[in-house]
């Protein structure tokens, strides 16, 4: 399984025929670096930039403008370069922005609920990987595998530096996978961070993640190399 972002420079037709390619699919942000953001820099559903990755602002998954610009835009764009199916990323701005205001956001995780019901039925045989913890709950009937990133290595955004999760931290995303297979029992694929050269690490996470019976892959933070 393969997870590209679209970037046409990356030819589908070199990968192995039995590869299943999905596209990437940000559901919970907009990204200013897409062709999509002329068109909506200006949108009400916009709601803050994600100050981890500034080129990206989360939305409001409630506003059927932006649902329909994933549905009739990037959706069927994706699949006509030849990807199989989408992973859905951003899913946990859903719960995020409901939790932070609960009156300015009530709805948002039933409105991604909704707009999975949208995407199953305009694309029955399309393959869905979901990457979250907390919504994965949430899109669990709709989706064929869970990515769960930062499970057992992951990169501190405050210490800038990257290291093994803690105790609470990895208890609490394994609870949000458990919660997920309680609903729908499926594959999950984790991400861990490792800086290059940190083999260690790598190495560890990769052996803790098979231990429960994941499948892992390591990379830097941008996932852009390997370690």
């Amino acid at each position: 399984m393969v997870i590209l972002s679209g970037d046409p420079r990356i030819p589908l037709s070199d990968l192995p025929r039995e590869t299943i390619r999905l596209g990437y699919l940000s559901v919970g942000e907009a990204d200013i670096n897409r062709a999509y953001w002329q068109s909506v820099r200006d949108r009400p559903f916009l709601v803050e930039t994600n100050p981890n990755w500034p080129d990206n602002v989360r939305v409001d998954l409630r506003d059927k403008a932006w649902q329909e610009i994933l549905l009739n835009q990037e959706a069927p764009r994706l699949l006509r370069m030849g990807f199989q199916g989408f992973m859905l990323d951003t899913i946990d701005t859903a719960p995020y922005l409901e939790t932070k205001d609960p009156v300015r956001f009530a709805g948002m995780r039933q409105a991604l609920k909704d707009w999975l019901v949208q995407l199953r039925r305009a694309f029955p045989q399309a393959v869905l990987v979901a990457n979250g913890t907390e919504a994965l709950v949430d899109v669990a009937p709709f989706v064929d595998g869970y990515v769960v990133e930062g499970v057992f290595a992951t990169y501190d955004f405050g210490r800038k530096l990257y290291r093994q999760t803690t105790d609470i931290e990895r208890t609490w995303k394994l609870t949000q996978i458990e919660k997920a297979r309680a609903v729908a029992h499926r594959p999950v694929f984790t991400i861990e961070y490792a800086s290059v050269g940190d083999i260690h690490l790598a190495e560890w996470a990769t052996q803790q993640s098979l231990g429960k019976g994941f499948k892992p892959y390591v990379t830097v933070k941008e996932i852009n190399s390997l370690p």
